[in-house]
């Protein structure tokens, strides 16, 4: 039921057909992200999402909104550090006027100097909001961190002195140089027909024209480094990690079942030691962090002054744990269970089927089914995670960043045993 065509100008276009679902999600993905602009433009791929909702040369930021709550449809955007989506989810039978928009907005958006005026104080609040949320802040403390000299470490949503200069032109300018056919991948998951769907699509995105403009990409290098934000805090939000894996990398299964060991759910060793036995904190939990040429391996604690140094040192005791000590094969089957069972679940929803299908599309150039997604998390083995844990957990690379009540002399560690 997976279907992929390319267009005469390079635009690729998946297809995933399920008809057991009335609903379709499809989204116009861009390789672009934070990690694709200068320092001077940190913020425009962010901005440039936002804006592109505020009017067409055909509609008013009204009548866009109005079209979507007339079917019933969500429509919306985000942005990350290597892409852009803008998708909306729909009635099967509202497709063809879903593609109309989502194609006029893309294509045809006025980027009106006033609205860009008041864009840049929504965008304002917006970062206020985020720096007022240290158990948000504190990740991306630690990506901009551990990638300091990278475009990637910038954050997504900018730098505020960067946003007040943006302009009309240079929106547009950053559009046609970066939005361009190579990058785009449509994606489309639902109960649709796949001659259909690629007809109305042809129809609209086909006569899309532009160069290439993408030169050859640096493989970030990761920074361990301590690094203490003091904030009047009641609690110390901190990210302690190392180097992780990519997300092409042929192990990145195991990496996601090593962190579902190590911090995800309520059974997680993790949330055990720090919450269930020590009472340290309330919220723990660990995940990967994984891009194109590089990744992360990440344990996230919000805890009280007094508990923070036993709770780094329970956290690096199970770094070395699973370094020197081979998981249970229950404690495994438990988490590849886990894991299984989330992506089942999230299959149920097109959006996520929809993101799914266009990132495999744009990182492996291939579908995956969830047949064969199963069959390679099955295939982790218990030497698999020990194997990985020493490569990953060494004491020359751990990196921390910490956010509250600590001081840069306070936030060193002693690292792994």
């Amino acid at each position: 039921m997976y279907h992929k065509e390319i267009f005469p100008n390079g635009i690729k276009v998946v297809i995933e057909e399920i008809p057991s679902v009335h609903s379709v999600s499809i989204g116009v993905w861009v390789s672009v992200g934070s990690k694709d602009e200068q320092v001077k433009e940190n913020g425009i791929s962010h901005f440039l999402e936002h804006m592109i909702f505020k009017g067409t040369k055909s509609k008013t930021a009204l009548a866009i909104a109005q079209i979507m709550d007339s079917i019933g449809g969500h429509v919306d955007a985000a942005t990350g550090r290597e892409h852009t989506c803008y998708y909306a989810k729909v009635m099967d039978k509202h497709l063809p006027i879903t593609i109309e928009l989502l194609s006029d907005i893309f294509f045809n958006s006025v980027f009106n100097p006033i609205e860009i005026e008041k864009e840049k104080q929504v965008i304002v609040e917006e970062i206020k909001m985020y720096e007022d949320t240290p158990d948000e802040l504190i990740h991306d403390l630690f990506a901009q961190t551990i990638w300091k000299n990278h475009p990637l470490g910038q954050p997504v949503w900018g730098n505020l002195n960067v946003i007040k200069e943006i302009t009309q032109d240079k929106l547009i300018n950053f559009w046609n140089t970066h939005y361009t056919p190579g990058e785009i991948v449509i994606s489309v998951a639902g109960h649709v027909q796949k001659n259909e769907v690629i007809d109305q699509l042809f129809k609209f995105f086909s006569k899309h024209s532009g160069s290439n403009w993408r030169t050859e990409e640096t493989v970030p290098v990761f920074n361990s480094n301590s690094i203490s934000q003091f904030r009047k805090l009641k609690q110390i939000h901190l990210c302690l990690g190392t180097p992780g894996l990519s997300s092409i990398d042929e192990n990145r299964y195991i990496v996601r079942i090593l962190t579902t060991i190590l911090g995800v759910g309520m059974s997680s060793r993790l949330f055990q030691k720090i919450r269930e036995e020590n009472a340290l904190a309330y919220n723990v939990h660990a995940y990967p962090l994984s891009y194109k040429n590089t990744g992360a391996v990440v344990v996230y604690a919000g805890v009280s002054p007094k508990n923070y140094k036993k709770t780094t040192r329970i956290i690096l005791d199970e770094f070395n744990a699973l370094k020197t000590e081979l998981v249970n094969e229950q404690e495994l089957l438990n988490a590849k269970e886990k894991f299984k069972s989330a992506l089942w679940l999230n299959s149920e929803d097109t959006v996520y089927r929809m993101s799914r299908l266009a990132e495999q599309e744009i990182y492996f150039n291939k579908f995956f089914s969830i047949e064969e997604t199963l069959e390679l998390i099955d295939k982790v083995k218990p030497d698999d995670i020990k194997r990985l844990a020493q490569e990953l957990f060494k004491n020359e690379s751990l990196c921390l960043t910490t956010i509250g009540p600590l001081h840069q002399k306070e936030g060193k560690i002693e690292g792994i045993r």
